[in-house]
């Protein structure tokens, strides 16, 4: 339990850090938002966030900030993914939520908040997987020690043995809700407008419907200029530049 809070109490020093040492760049993109030079905030936002340097001073909040000012630049689509990619590095940022289902609504997506992303909001992922390690692994270790260790009393194994499940299990729980898990395959409607879902990737082929931007979408597969895309209610064909991945590329 003390490691455990000493690596935590060592996070968030590192953490307080990391923002005490933001750099000048970061400064000035932050005032030009503040200051509503929305063209010149964007531009510095995409030199940083291209830069291959912008993990050390807080990308979470870089694309919040970024997704600010395409939301009060009115491009919503764009806003759509730089907020959902804030939430990919940090599910835990609540203003970008916040944002984010400020936008969908305008953009007409219904927004739902199921258990998982409940869980999400409050929880980062990787305080379970590396608690549950922790808490996993040292069962492993005092109940082998148990074993070893003259009479064996049934009330400390079954205790770690209770820590071995219980920890690996939150360590299970953790990968399997961490977005970053699926994020490979998924990509946003960025497009202006809402794309047409083809049956087959060429422009003559049937109308499968429309995909509102700001759609988080499934990636299927590639072929040439086209992508196949499925959300919960369809499949189909799209223009390769009507959808941005959800991770991003150097520059994007």
């Amino acid at each position: 339990m003390r490691l455990f809070l000493s690596l935590l109490i060592l996070v968030l020093v590192l953490s307080s850090i990391t923002h005490a040492a933001m750099p000048d760049e970061v400064v000035s993109a932050n005032q030009s938002l503040a200051a509503g030079r929305l063209p010149e905030a964007l531009s510095a936002y995409q030199t940083l966030l291209a830069s291959n340097d912008f993990s050390k001073f807080s990308s979470p909040e870089l694309w919040f900030n970024r997704g600010l000012a395409e939301e009060k630049n009115h491009d919503l689509p764009a806003a759509s993914l730089s907020y959902r990619r804030a939430l990919l590095l940090d599910p835990t940022l609540l203003p970008a939520r916040g944002h984010l289902a400020t936008v969908l609504t305008s953009l007409g997506i219904p927004v739902s908040a199921n258990r998982v992303d409940q869980l999400l909001a409050s929880v980062h992922p990787d305080f379970l997987i590396l608690g549950g390690a922790l808490l996993g692994w040292g069962g492993v270790f005092a109940f082998l020690l148990l074993m070893m260790a003259g009479p064996r009393r049934p009330g400390w194994l079954a205790l770690a043995l209770t820590a071995l499940i219980l920890g690996h299990g939150v360590t299970l729980c953790g990968t399997w809700i961490d977005p970053r898990r699926l994020a490979s395959e998924e990509g946003v409607i960025t497009a202006k407008s809402a794309p047409t879902l083809r049956e087959t990737p060429a422009d003559s082929s049937k109308a499968e419907g429309t995909l509102p931007p700001g759609t988080l979408v499934t990636i299927l597969s590639r072929n040439g200029a086209w992508w196949k895309v499925s959300n919960a209610l369809s499949t189909g064909w799209l223009p390769s530049t009507a959808v941005t991945p959800l991770l991003p590329d150097a520059g994007s």
